[in-house]
Order: C-alpha cells, then sequence, then structure tokens
C-alpha cells in the first residue's frame, strides 16, 4: 500500500486520503478529521479497514471522540469498527441504520463536547446514493462534508434497490437551500463553487433521464441497450457502474407510470389521449 496523504483543509479539519483507488473510489476515500488537536476529534468515514491507514489516522487525530459516517458503504465504513474498539470511541450514523450506532436524525448536531474548537456538526439527511447517506454541515466553517452524495469531480452511481434515483434527486434539491462555500466529498478534490456543482448535479440527472425516455420512444430496450446508445463516450470500464444508475432512473419512472418492464425489456406506455 502507498502512504497516505494527508492534507489540512482548514483550522478544523484534515483529510487523510485511503490506499483505497479504483474507478469507483477515485483516487481512494477521504477520510476526515475534524477538530482541535487535543480536544477529542471526530473521525468522519475511515474508510477500509487497512492497518496502516487507520494507523495514519489516529495518528492526525491524536484523541478521538466520535467516528462518525456518511453511510455504511464499505469503503467509507469498514474500518468504524476497528477504529472505534482501538479508540474506544462510540459510532454514529443514521438512524436505523445499524442498532450498536448512534441513531442520528435529520437535523441532529453532534460534537457539542469538542473544546473550543465548536467542531459541531449538524447531520442532513440525504438519502439516494443510499438510503441511509448523511451530509454533515460544519456551520461554523461554511463546509458539507458529502460523502457519495457529490464527489470532487465526476458524478455519483445510483445502484437499486438501496439506491433511489427519486431521493437522490429531492436530495439534490434540498441543498440549494443549505449555505455553503466549500463541499468535502468522500471522493475526489475540495469543491470550490458548490453552489454551481449542485446546479450542474441536478441538471445532468434530468438530462440522464430525457435520455433515458427518449431511448425508451425509440421502442423496447435491455438496460444494456440504453447504457450503449446513452454512454457511448464513456469508457466501457465504467458501462457497469452506468447500468446501476440506468436501471434507478427506469425504477423511478416505473413508479410514475412513464417505462414499464417486461421479460428484461423496458418500454414507455403510450400516453393516453381524449378526444377534444
Amino acid at each position: 500500500m502507498t502512504a497516505a496523504r494527508v492534507t489540512r483543509l482548514s483550522p478544523l479539519v484534515r483529510a487523510v486520503l485511503a490506499p483505497n483507488p479504483s474507478p469507483m473510489t477515485l483516487e481512494g476515500t477521504n477520510t476526515y478529521v475534524i477538530g482541535r488537536p487535543g480536544e477529542g476529534a471526530i473521525v468522519l468515514d475511515p474508510g477500509p479497514a487497512d492497518d496502516e491507514h487507520l494507523a495514519r489516522v489516529r495518528a492526525e487525530a491524536g484523541e478521538i471522540s466520535l467516528v462518525l459516517l456518511t453511510h455504511w458503504h464499505p469503503d467509507h465504513a469498514e474500518g468504524a469498527d476497528g477504529l472505534a474498539e482501538m479508540c474506544r470511541a462510540p459510532i454514529a450514523a443514521a438512524a436505523g441504520s445499524r442498532d450498536d450506532a448512534i441513531a442520528l436524525a435529520d437535523g441532529e448536531e453532534i460534537g457539542q463536547e469538542i473544546g473550543q474548537g465548536r467542531a459541531v456538526l449538524r447531520a442532513l439527511a440525504t438519502p439516494g446514493h443510499s438510503g441511509d447517506h448523511l451530509c454533515f454541515l460544519l456551520e461554523d466553517e461554511g463546509t458539507l462534508f458529502t460523502g457519495d452524495h457529490i464527489l470532487g469531480f465526476g458524478t455519483s452511481v445510483i445502484a437499486p434497490p438501496d439506491g433511489d434515483m427519486e431521493a437522490y434527486v429531492r436530495s439534490l434539491e434540498r441543498l440549494r437551500d443549505v449555505d455553503v462555500r466549500r463541499m468535502f466529498p468522500g471522493h475526489g478534490p475540495v469543491i470550490d463553487e458548490p453552489s454551481a456543482i449542485l446546479e450542474y448535479y441536478i441538471d445532468h440527472r434530468l438530462e440522464r433521464e430525457r435520455q433515458v425516455m427518449e431511448g425508451l420512444a425509440r421502442g423496447p430496450a435491455t438496460v444494456g441497450d440504453l447504457v450503449a446508445a446513452i454512454y457511448f463516450d464513456v469508457d466501457p470500464e465504467l458501462h457497469p457502474a452506468a447500468a446501476l444508475t440506468v436501471a434507478a432512473h427506469l425504477a423511478k419512472l416505473e413508479r410514475e407510470g412513464l417505462a414499464r418492464e417486461q421479460g428484461g425489456r423496458w418500454t414507455a406506455p403510450r400516453a393516453n389521449t381524449m378526444p377534444v
């Protein structure tokens, strides 16, 4: 494994890059250490259960008061149990996601016990990428930890059944009302123009939905057919991930009565017409 890269992002935040690069995780998972040294740091998304990575996180954090998760996908949470056990710190995640974790409801604040640094995070429920996904707002610095909801570059995969496209778009739209100056994603670089990226994400999802509907208008199609037509300019290595997102769009359209599936092939029902 390569040595972890540590970046100081603000007076209260350091990022430790996990050694798990891939087409899905980009350079790797960003593990965030939040709080002032010696004041009981929060570790957000410990990442993989890699001993060297967790040792570096622990060294950067010093005393750890809490292990916090945006969601339970392995590239973010696999190391959580081990780190929590080493530091005798609790784990906190979305309410209902795991019985032995501190349950965080939408809007709940956590971290008040951290010294004078006011490293207080407010949980924002952002289901879509996963049913349990949370973003965390560090209001004192105007920063939002976005997990897999918004990435440093590229777009997030929505994989049914846990991933839900309708919920995802609704969660993106919710963030329009949150005052944020910077975003710290679970993968990729810091986002310094959050409003522009947020609008791009919303527009991109609506454009993909339009492309799916256009594909169905041409006749019955499998998910593979739609991926080949829509993602023709994307590296084929990413087509399996694209197929998951297309399936999520189709599930949304099916609930809305705009698509239906039979024998693995999808069609667009003819619009009902009435004489005028």
